[in-house]
């Protein structure tokens, strides 16, 4: 099964782009037109609706430039660019054709709010006693700059609070961009103890919770290279701290850690809807080290997160798409690793199907394919329209996006010790079908029923349910 599995990965992510491009459903070009708008020169680029997006931003995202040959492709690439900025409700283009060779293009915008408290939950490990809720709130293009204020905070399960700031373009062309966080967190997490958390799997239910507080400080600076790849480095100081110590829980004996964490990553991202991706591909690899000049932490890790989308065309307006994803975790160096720096999946990473369960241990492998199904493609309602918006004043002024997908999927899990090897662990599978629901403020909700196989003849099923997918 495993070796079925790796070779299914394998082949999405090497697999050659297959699908023809469409037209975006945003983009009014009619079809006859296109083969002649191909020799059309841009004579200027109009920009109507950014009423607090300064123009330069919208710009230096775009392929397309005045005084060069239009291009269709260039044209869906820089649409979708401007939707994943996070600004805009709506982009249309309109072409406005000037003569046989030249040629306008009109882009429309609908700005979203910009400053706007965003509700914000979610249950987690599949769990309704394990809910929690909050306030995200977001000041998205600052100075009209696209520059992002946060401050978020949830409570109930798993309490929470956060500020952030991020310039996503400093230096103009150079395009650097900046960083920084502070986050203090309550967690529940769990342990079976330190002689055998090598590489373990334990029932949730059977293993108590304890209480570790995380205080977390960093900052990132990194540069652009082209518009789909980016290096950054990261500098991060960290607190853990536990009142119920326990060997293994924190290497201080007092229940007290405080170590700084660096590293770089590489991050190659050419997917066309970050949040919920039809096409593309997503390529980020880290390598970190915490501890430093730390007397009792050393460690060091590397991780990547590899994912594929590849639609399979069956007319040409509707799609499948087939989506697979690798995630791994290794670690070397010496000295101990405390709980809260060892890898598990179980909780926010599922194998679904073992809902229940938590795989711990020093390194892990969880891959996932998915394939689907659009039941209603991306939509968009006006405000106006809205059953519920249209009554709301100002908020009845913009568009909404909602869209439900099915899916069918297969995920495959294990995890071992540093002195083990990946044939020593014994990797968990689990299947099933579910509901993605696209909805307002970026949201993905999630309804998998995933099944196990417990013996030759039985499977047992979970339902599992997420506000925010990540895959």
């Amino acid at each position: 099964m495993f070796r079925v599995f790796t070779i299914l990965c394998f082949i999405i992510f090497i697999v050659t782009d297959i699908y023809s491009i469409e037209i975006n459903d945003s983009t009014k070009v009619d079809s006859t037109y296109i083969k002649i708008m191909q020799e059309m020169t841009i004579e200027r680029i109009i920009l109507v609706g950014n009423d607090k997006t300064k123009d330069e931003v919208i710009l230096r995202e775009m392929q397309l430039q005045e005084g060069g040959k239009f291009n269709l492709e260039y044209l869906e690439n820089d649409v979708k660019r401007l939707y994943n900025l996070g600004l805009f409700n709506r982009v249309d283009v309109v072409p406005a054709p000037l003569s046989s060779s030249k040629i306008n293009l009109v882009f429309e915008f609908e700005e979203g709010f910009y400053f706007l408290p965003i509700p914000q939950g979610g249950i987690k490990e599949g769990s309704l006693k394990k809910i929690w809720g909050g306030v995200n709130f977001l000041w998205k293009n600052f100075r009209g700059r696209n520059e992002t204020l946060n401050m978020s905070f949830g409570v109930g399960y798993e309490p929470f609070i956060s500020v952030s700031y991020l310039n996503p373009w400093i230096f103009g062309n150079s395009h650097y961009f900046f960083q920084t966080s502070f986050r203090y967190s309550r967690t529940y997490p769990r342990s079976v103890g330190n002689a055998d958390s090598t590489g373990v799997i334990f029932n949730k239910n059977e293993v108590p919770t304890y209480i570790m507080n995380d205080m977390m400080g960093d900052i990132r600076i990194g540069k652009y290279f082209g518009k789909n790849t980016s290096v950054s480095a990261l500098l991060q100081f960290n607190s853990i701290y536990t009142s119920e110590y326990q060997p293994g829980r924190t290497v201080s004996q007092d229940g007290l850690d405080v170590f700084p964490t660096a590293g770089l990553d590489f991050t190659y991202d050419t997917r066309d809807y970050s949040k919920f991706a039809t096409y593309g591909s997503y390529y980020y690899l880290k390598l970190s080290r915490s501890g430093l000049f730390h007397k009792d932490i050393d460690l060091n890790k590397f991780r990547f997160d590899l994912r594929r989308f590849i639609p399979i065309k069956l007319t040409n307006d509707y799609a499948l798409v087939l989506s697979g994803r690798i995630n791994s975790v290794l670690s070397f160096g010496g000295g101990e690793i405390p709980v809260y720096l060892k890898e598990s999946i179980g909780y926010d990473n599922l194998i679904r199907g073992w809902d229940n369960f938590v795989l711990m241990g020093e390194d892990k492998l969880l891959g996932s394919l998915e394939l689907r199904i659009p039941l209603l493609k991306p939509f968009y309602v006006k405000g106006s329209d809205h059953f519920i918006i249209r009554k709301v004043p100002l908020a009845n002024k913009f568009s909404y996006r909602y869209g439900v997908y099915a899916t069918l999927f297969f995920d495959l899990g294990g995890v071992w010790g540093r002195k083990e090897q990946i044939y020593d662990s014994q990797f968990k599978n689990g299947f099933g079908a579910g509901l993605n629901l696209l909805l307002p403020f970026d949201f993905v909700a999630r309804v998998d029923f995933g099944l196990r196989k417990i013996n030759k003849d039985d499977f047992k099923g979970q339902l599992i349910m997420s506000l925010d997918a990540s895959f």
